[in-house]
């Protein structure tokens, strides 16, 4: 017999009716107030069966669903529709991972920690009791400030995080300390929320005077009692189309364009054929269209005197014909956020150095 569900961290998928070879999906909103396009789900004794996959919306990408048989290791279907998709399993393929895109496992993070000898600790509790975790490493006078999933669903940004760990974990930032939080919202990327614009607000809309989660009241704890020099977020876009298959830069303060430029043409430069590409002059401005201020992570972080540069990076679902998103791709992007950020904290310190 067939099964279809969600039982596993992630899960996101409501059968809606089943007929014949056709199965009728519809994704959970939960309590996001508005309609968003994450699901996830899992196929279970379908050996030598070609199902067709029907979602009631566009829910797929130009490269249609992301596909594990681990629910690790993710590749991409191939086009389809833009809201169905036909699947033929392989007589030994007796359970299959179906998503937006490809999901980044928490038992991944547990091994990149283990791999580098470093503790993973408690941040707080959250509001349905789970122990949320953070890591620190590095030693020095300044911190940095790294989160990840303050909208749930958004997994490239977690890729994109690894890099940037594996990275700083193999050449340090000199004179630095690097807390990490890379599941802000812990109960729903477990769970398999949405997260964005969450009832009474979302995650990362919560840096206000008395926080809803207890995530984000530890995170500006932490920040006032250890300062933040750099705070850098990583999230994911909208579904689909124009910039939103690019990778950019949010940008977070109207007074700092000069580093903002200067740290664009720093990351430009360390991108290369291993990563996804990020392009000067596509950052999001302070200012305009829906990036207009308001509380955030890196609006937040700014307010610390000593932070000098605080923004999130934005990272496509899916990409281009010519720079297709892949888990690889991410994880490269990353390793060369982390050089932008040494060389642009390179430059600081000299700079310093040289006004006395």
């Amino acid at each position: 017999m067939i099964k279809i569900h969600k039982d596993f961290t992630g899960g996101n998928i409501r059968v809606v009716a089943e007929k014949n070879n056709e199965i009728f999906l519809e994704n959970e909103l939960r309590d996001t107030q508005c309609d968003w396009f994450y699901w996830a789900f899992c196929v279970e004794g379908a050996q030598d069966r070609e199902l067709i996959f029907h979602f009631q919306d566009t829910r797929l990408g130009y490269w249609g669903p992301a596909v594990s048989r681990d629910g690790e290791n993710w590749t991409w279907l191939g086009e389809s529709g833009k809201n169905s998709f036909t699947y033929r399993f392989t007589p030994d393929e007796s359970k299959v991972f179906f998503a937006h895109h490809a999901l980044y496992p928490m038992a991944r993070f547990d091994r990149l920690t283990e791999k580098y000898g470093i503790e993973t600790k408690e941040l707080c509790k959250s509001k349905k009791g789970r122990s949320v975790p953070y890591v620190e490493f590095g030693e020095g006078a300044q911190t940095v400030i790294l989160t990840a999933r303050h909208h749930a669903c958004e997994s490239t940004g977690s890729w994109v995080l690894e890099g940037v760990l594996e990275e700083l974990l193999e050449h340090p930032m000199p004179d630095t300390k690097v807390l990490c939080v890379p599941f802000v919202d812990f109960d729903g990327v477990f769970d398999g929320d949405q997260g964005k614009s969450r009832v009474p607000h979302d995650h990362n809309r919560d840096y206000i005077y008395t926080p809803v989660y207890p995530e984000t009241a530890a995170i500006m704890e932490h920040a006032r009692k250890n300062g933040c020099v750099y705070a850098f977020d990583f999230h994911s876009p909208w579904h689909w189309g124009g910039k939103n298959d690019k990778i950019f830069i949010v940008r977070k303060c109207g007074d700092r364009e000069e580093k903002y430029d200067r740290f664009s043409e720093l990351l430009a430069q360390e991108c290369d054929k291993n990563s996804m590409r990020y392009e000067v002059g596509l950052d999001q401005p302070f200012g305009q269209d829906w990036n207009k201020g308001g509380p955030t992570f890196a609006t937040e972080m700014l307010k610390h005197p000593e932070c000098s540069l605080a923004f999130t990076l934005e990272s496509a679902y899916f990409g281009t014909a010519d720079d297709v998103v892949t888990p690889e791709k991410l994880i490269s992007l990353g390793r060369a956020f982390a050089r932008a950020a040494k060389r642009f904290d390179d430059a600081k310190r000299e700079c310093q150095r040289r006004t006395g």
